[in-house]
């Protein structure tokens, strides 16, 4: 059983759906690949449950995504159909058709680096991970699990949702984030542990009464910055955190969440080779078995992270993604500490570090940030002044850029990528017309 938005979902609710999709003739197991982009929640999550129990692969595609861009992912990934937006609105792709020997789930991945990859994982790994999951992790046995994310995601639908269940417990899923609707209903809730991003985290625990706390969160996606963190973290009782990535699902849990940097044990089905100490940071590669063969896949993540003993348990710390390390001067700028740093003016709301190609020092660090007025050039004169102060000297940016709001994935992350683009070529345009 579980909750969507309001609306209890039971199992036989999910039942008399698998009897309509095993009348369906795209819905054959064996086939191949199946995606999936509908605004209903519920007909997918029955559509998913279905597909685990049948032996079908499907893929979620954000319900937002037009048309044309559906049909994109979905040949690419080499999907045989795509059910878009109603169940009876089907293309077929029939050069895409071949027999599925081990069937899952196909994941995209952010694409904050690149072009969005297409990752399958087999159902036997899930199964493993929220086994895994469920020993290492047995603190919210006694938890609510809610979940403010998508579930179109591995974090909102495994560790969300089947972790949830695995459990015995009944997942409440929220689709429209309205922050004071989901207060309220963690409010009615005995001992909630609330999935969702920082920024929700954030904002859920500022319209928090002041007389009490929420019970329990877990965040993942994309590190809290250092003030989000001191300030949330009195608003809360139980701080988790979790990492992971689309090849191998969830790979580490913070149970005490400490600093926003620690990522927690690794999980007992993966193992993660990483840096021995935060001076010598190194790429995280994890290795896990495979249920189906017993084959080891090695994923090398490009995130660069650490190992270090916290209260007698190894936990992975992580410091920055490969590619958003900005070298000056033959230094490492890692952007998140930037940011933390640049977060505690007393001016500044909410701030991102980029790089930017430059023709004869390789690449220059700049900051976007955003403030409650509009900084004129003496203002931006302060602010640098104020960072020469406050960090290394490689660390201050080259320059400021002021914006209304800094664009974010659905999940909190940055595409540093995608503004690093858009202020080169809004850089080139004004060049063009001075």
């Amino acid at each position: 059983m579980l909750s969507i938005d309001d609306k209890v979902i039971s199992a036989q609710d999910i039942s008399s759906k698998f009897k309509v999709f095993s009348n369906t003739s795209y819905l054959k197991a064996q086939k191949g690949s199946v995606a999936v982009c509908i605004e209903s929640v519920t007909d997918w999550l029955s559509l998913c449950f279905y597909a685990k129990e049948a032996g079908l692969t499907v893929m979620p595609i954000h319900a937002s995504t037009p048309e044309a861009l559906a049909k994109k992912y979905a040949d690419r990934a080499g999907c045989y159909a795509l059910i878009y937006q109603t169940l009876d609105n089907v293309t077929l792709f029939p050069e895409n058709e071949a027999p599925d020997t081990a069937p899952g789930l196909i994941q995209m991945s952010s694409g904050t680096t690149g072009e969005p990859k297409s990752i399958k994982r087999s159902w036997r790994s899930i199964n493993q991970e929220v086994s895994a999951y469920v020993s290492h992790f047995s603190a919210p046995n006694s938890m609510t699990p809610v979940i403010a994310c998508p579930v179109t995601h591995s974090y909102g639908l495994i560790c969300g949702i089947f972790v949830g269940l695995a459990r015995g417990k009944h997942p409440r899923v929220f689709t429209s984030i309205n922050p004071k609707h989901l207060l309220k209903a963690l409010l009615k809730l005995e001992q909630p542990l609330l999935y969702s991003s920082p920024l929700m985290i954030d904002t859920i625990c500022m319209l928090w009464p002041s007389n009490s706390k929420l019970h329990a969160v877990m965040t993942s996606g994309t590190l809290m910055s250092g003030p989000v963190f001191e300030r949330t973290k009195s608003k809360i009782k139980h701080f988790y955190q979790q990492y992971g990535c689309s090849e191998a699902g969830c790979v580490a849990i913070s149970k005490t969440f400490d600093r926003a940097n620690v990522i927690g044990e690794v999980l007992p089905h993966v193992t993660v080779k990483a840096g021995d100490n935060s001076k010598a940071p190194s790429e995280m590669v994890i290795k896990v078995k495979q249920p189906l063969d017993g084959q080891v896949s090695e994923i090398h993540t490009s995130d660069l992270g650490y190992f270090e003993t916290i209260d007698g348990r190894r936990q992975l710390c992580f410091v920055a993604r490969q590619d958003d390390t900005i070298i000056v001067s033959g230094l490492n700028v890692y952007p998140k500490d930037v940011e933390d740093i640049v977060l505690t003016h007393p001016h500044i709301k909410d701030a991102v570090l980029f790089k930017v190609k430059d023709h004869s020092t390789g690449y220059r660090a700049f900051l976007q940030f955003c403030a409650p007025h509009r900084f004129s050039d003496e203002d931006k004169a302060a602010l640098r002044r104020w960072c020469y102060q406050h960090l290394a000297t490689y660390q201050v940016p080259f320059d400021f850029v002021q914006v209304d709001a800094i664009t974010r994935l659905p999940n909190g992350k940055v595409n540093r990528k995608a503004i690093a683009e858009s202020y080169q070529l809004e850089a080139e345009t004004q060049a063009v017309t001075a």
